[in-house]
């Protein structure tokens, strides 16, 4: 299969679904098949400078950036010749509102792709699709999801896609209200597992003061990625530090990534720093922060437990077979209780099944098994 993906950017490590789309694509490769990329609103790319080449993980995927600066009459011109030249048998859209439009609103995007598009059969991932989705949700935000509604709506009408996704249970049921059907494409971890790099254990236990004899002594707990104020961290420090006395132990936090809210993360380090041994080791590259989280005893969410299935961070964690410490739950009353079901689900699903190459063959299945017959709104 020749599988084309269109997203919204591609700038390496500064777009999350621009990463996704680059990993499902040289996963697609690696199965024997072909992917391509249309960036078609990268806010990153220069308007002169039309980007032909990425990598991932040493293998080569052909793509297009089109700038954001560009108008967007000329971006679709151009998105279409490159489809055109690359003749697929599948378009998958990755879909996120504030990826296409800075505000959230792209408004005629169904239109402009059904335009470019026709007649080839379409998949479309739902990263996002709309906010304002509980009665809790401020005035603004209920106003803009009117919009947003309608947008996704209009681009399932007019692009007719054989196959839906969307990541996790809870917007599969913010779809399903607005009738639109989708099926649980899970995300795939953001880090792979990788093989354990010794000399950097050895110095990470160094910066701790931990000699390797003395690993048993402490329980190591982690956070990997964004630290939001409100993730409620030193409840969870606490429990965590009685659990480790309990055991005759002693309690260790590990920060990293990019972790963001810093001043969050001292004003833990100064509430706790008689009890717990902080270390924040900042942003790292894929293969150290796999060895990281497999030193760890413990990992914790900065994510709120309802949104686990959309994060790639938590995927990373159950990769690397971590018990993952919930540090918050947003209560979304219409849907509470069928998505705390799907994320007992989640905790138990084997670690392989969090892989790239799982999610990927997938994804794969999907496109496979459909009887290319569009989906239909009610």
């Amino acid at each position: 299969m020749k599988i084309l993906f269109i997203c919204p950017s591609l700038q390496e490590g500064s777009d999350g679904v621009g990463d996704y789309v680059r990993r499902m694509s040289s996963e697609v490769i690696r199965a024997g098949h072909q992917a391509c990329i249309v960036a078609l609103n990268d806010v990153h790319a220069h308007p002169e400078d039309q980007e032909r080449i990425q990598y991932d993980r040493g293998l080569a995927i052909r793509v297009t950036r089109l700038s954001s600066r560009l108008p967007r009459a000329e971006r679709m011109i151009l998105a279409g010749e490159f489809i055109r030249m690359s003749r697929p048998d599948w378009i998958s859209l990755q879909y996120v509102p504030y990826g296409f439009q800075k505000r959230g609103l792209p408004f005629g995007l169904g239109g402009s792709l059904q335009k470019i598009t026709a007649g080839i059969p379409c998949h479309i991932m739902f990263h996002e699709m709309w906010v304002g989705i509980t009665r809790l949700s401020p005035l603004k935000h209920k106003l803009y999801g009117f919009f947003q509604i309608r947008i996704a709506r209009e681009l399932v009408q007019k692009l007719g896609p054989q196959i839906i996704t969307t990541s996790n249970r809870l917007y599969q049921l913010v779809l399903e209200n607005k009738q639109i059907a989708a099926e649980i494409l899970p995300l795939f971890s953001n880090i792979s597992f990788m093989p354990k790099d010794a000399r950097f254990v050895d110095s990470v236990y160094e910066q701790l003061g931990i000699s390797q004899p003395e690993r048993h002594q402490y329980l190591l707990i982690g956070l990997f990625g964004s630290l939001y104020p409100g993730c409620n961290l030193d409840k969870t420090i606490r429990e965590q530090h009685s659990a480790a006395l309990s055991e005759g132990r002693k309690l260790v936090f590990i920060a990293f990534g990019r972790i963001g809210a810093s001043g969050e993360y001292e004003k833990l380090k100064a509430q706790f720093e008689d009890q717990v041994t902080f270390a924040n080791l900042g942003e790292l590259p894929e293969a150290k922060v796999s060895t990281v989280l497999q030193i760890l005893d413990k990992a914790i969410s900065g994510t709120p437990r309802q949104h686990y299935g959309k994060s790639g961070v938590y995927a990373a964690m159950k990769l690397h077979k971590l018990e993952v410490l919930t540090s918050s739950w947003n209560s979304i009353p219409e849907y509470d209780s069928q998505i705390s079901g799907y994320n007992d689900f989640l905790e138990e699903k084997e670690p392989e099944k969090w892989s790239t190459q799982f999610v990927s063959n997938e994804f794969l299945k999907m496109l496979a098994n459909s009887n290319l017959t569009a989906p239909k709104l009610s």
